[in-house]
């Protein structure tokens, strides 16, 4: 009952972040094999408007296609023409408006000097921007959940704009209590005239919060009536003395979204697991294709590929061993 598989109300992750180069060979890719535009958004994690104003890049500045024809002018000429290079226009797009993009090699420099834990001044330097604007890039990568992970492994420049943006939150987060409400769960109370059930309770970290969020939904699916019920929501905020802003988390229970932990051989095509990986993080992707030559071998599973590259990503598990999966695939 994590974040990413509650329904999440949040932001998409992406949101407000420099575009990357991996972001618009997916929204090619998904262009040219007429997807929705919608699920591309959900892909890549940015909200539809985004991805819809991200379209303007692809139109060369010669063309004049007025918005409302814009995606079905990219459709067709990416179809039309398979050596057409778009990515020449979206570079010259984002040169002409001076607005930031990072390359594939970015990418790999970034997750590579994370691995490494290259000092973030010589990171920075490498990658020809601020330190601040590296936090960022590793957070947009999902390496790191917050600024404040990123400079705690790979330090900060006492005096520049990420040392500043750090000891400022962690001054704000003094004092700082994490507030959860639980909305028509079943088993909470309902006071007299309030609309739906509520469970609100307050707590010293985030996860002694997230803890009771998964301890009430988890009864809920329990003792919950079989009935269509309305959706239960969450919130989990965190709030510092006389504080009316800050971090907040949002989602809708849907315990059909749910995978949980399975067995290796009940994974499916589709599913979206999470495994770890040595540098102590976490590998988090779509399941593309799986094999399993006989009975008892391991299974072995293809990850979505790297950006737009050819390089496979291949996980293999014992038959009886336990993966966490994110999202199941429904049958």
């Amino acid at each position: 009952m994590s974040d990413d598989n509650s329904g999440d109300l949040r932001p998409p992750r992406q949101h407000g972040t420099t575009w990357r180069e991996s972001e618009y060979r997916i929204l090619a890719d998904d262009l040219r094999a007429g997807a929705d535009i919608a699920r591309t958004a959900t892909t890549i994690g940015r909200t539809e408007s985004a991805v819809r104003a991200a379209l303007r890049n692809f139109v060369p500045a010669e063309e004049r296609v007025p918005t409302a024809e814009r995606e079905r002018w990219i459709r067709k000429r990416l179809v039309a023409e398979p050596e057409w290079d778009w990515w020449a226009v979206v570079i010259d797009h984002h040169r002409r408006s001076r607005s930031g993009l990072w390359f594939t090699r970015h990418e790999h420099c970034a997750r590579i000097g994370w691995r490494r834990r290259t000092p973030m001044p010589a990171l920075a330097q490498e990658l020809s921007t601020s330190e601040l604007s590296v936090a960022e890039l590793l957070r947009a990568l999902g390496l790191v959940e917050s600024i404040e992970e990123a400079a705690d492994r790979l330090g900060a420049t006492p005096g520049l704009a990420l040392a500043k943006r750090v000891t400022a939150r962690r001054d704000e987060a003094v004092g700082a209590r994490w507030i959860l409400v639980v909305d028509g769960a079943a088993g909470t109370t309902r006071t007299r005239n309030a609309p739906v059930r509520r469970q609100l309770s307050l707590h010293e970290t985030r996860a002694d919060a997230e803890a009771e969020r998964d301890r009430i939904l988890s009864w809920h699916t329990r003792i919950g009536s079989r009935d269509a019920d309305p959706p239960v929501w969450w919130t989990i905020a965190e709030r510092g003395i006389g504080a009316t802003v800050g971090h907040t988390r949002c989602g809708t229970y849907d315990p059909t979204a749910t995978g949980g932990r399975l067995p290796a051989e009940a994974l499916t095509v589709g599913d979206i697991i999470r495994v770890p990986v040595p540098d102590g993080g976490f590998l988090q992707d779509r399941i593309t294709a799986i094999s399993r030559p006989a009975a008892g071998a391991p299974v072995v599973v293809d990850l979505a590929p790297v950006a737009n590259s050819r390089v496979r990503r291949v996980v293999e598990f014992d038959p009886g061993e336990v993966v966490d999966v994110v999202h199941k695939q429904q049958q």
